[in-house]
């Protein structure tokens, strides 16, 4: 009886083990959710707003003119005249699905591009079109890191804040960040490495310890761009592989203080828990 037991427990156990499961993902995304409408705003003809068709799936923007946004209704802002055009993408478990529509803007309109922050990065409409920054290594906590969410000193790098010049040699000091008025184009120009935490240096292939975290090779990121979300916290999202400073993962940084030739940026990390700081000044 026992070797019969044994003997059925024994074939039970083949056929679990040969049966096939296949995951499910769930539904693709239809074509229906990737339509979306546009129309001027009542307050500028230069700014279109954007609703997608189905607000309730994840909502990626191209505006065609070097910006992005996420998220179902936004706004398009065009200073310069010209045909554009503009891309969603949504996705779901399932999948992605895209559809793209042409915008015309009739006329240049220059006072879209008076936005405060927009001179203080890019000298504005009436300087050369761009400004370069870099880490403000002489300055304390120019790189730095505390608890997220903040304690109640706020957004200071209460944990740890690198004194001047304390990360030679590591692939930041020599970074540069090109903030362009026209397009909103960005360029990140790294000399040929980079600094990045150390939980995220396995991505970085050719990477090596160096002070604690990595160096690692990393080639000029050009023709990225850059978008600022302006509201109860200023922010400035770059695109692609592009980022700035010492890298942890996320490319949206906050806009803790602002000068002609100063950045005080605070940032997140990629699980959790930590808020990262970052000093910048023109070159």
């Amino acid at each position: 009886m026992k070797t019969l037991l044994l003997s059925i427990l024994s074939i039970g156990l083949a056929l679990v083990a040969c049966q096939k499961y296949e995951p499910t993902l769930g539904p693709a995304p239809t074509a229906a959710d990737a339509q979306f409408t546009m129309a001027p705003s009542a307050a500028n003809a230069n700014i279109i707003e954007l609703s997608a068709n189905n607000p309730n799936i994840q909502c990626v923007w191209d505006f065609g003119n070097g910006t992005k946004a996420q998220g179902p209704n936004v706004n398009a802002t065009y200073p310069y005249a010209g045909t554009y055009t503009i891309k969603l993408t949504v996705f779901a478990k399932g999948g992605s699905r895209s559809s793209s529509q042409q915008v015309t803007i009739a006329n240049d309109d220059f006072g879209l591009l008076n936005n405060p922050y927009y001179t203080l990065l890019t000298g504005g409409i009436s300087g050369p079109g761009y400004k370069v920054w870099v880490v403000d290594s002489a300055a304390s906590g120019h790189m730095g890191v505390g608890p997220d969410p903040e304690s109640p000193l706020g957004p200071t790098p209460e944990w740890w804040a690198a004194g001047a010049g304390e990360k030679p040699g590591c692939g930041l000091y020599d970074d540069q960040y090109v903030f362009h008025l026209n397009g909103f184009k960005f360029d990140m120009i790294t000399n040929g490495d980079v600094y990045v935490h150390n939980t995220i240096a396995s991505s970085f292939p050719g990477s090596f310890q160096n002070l604690a975290d990595f160096t690692a090779p990393f080639d000029n990121q050009m023709n990225e761009s850059w978008l600022l979300t302006e509201g109860a916290e200023n922010t400035i999202t770059i695109s692609g592989n592009a980022f700035l400073g010492f890298f942890t993962g996320p490319r949206v940084y906050r806009i803790i203080s602002a000068t002609d030739s100063t950045l005080h940026l605070q940032y997140g990390h990629h699980a959790g828990g930590l808020k990262w700081y970052l000093k910048l000044k023109t070159l």
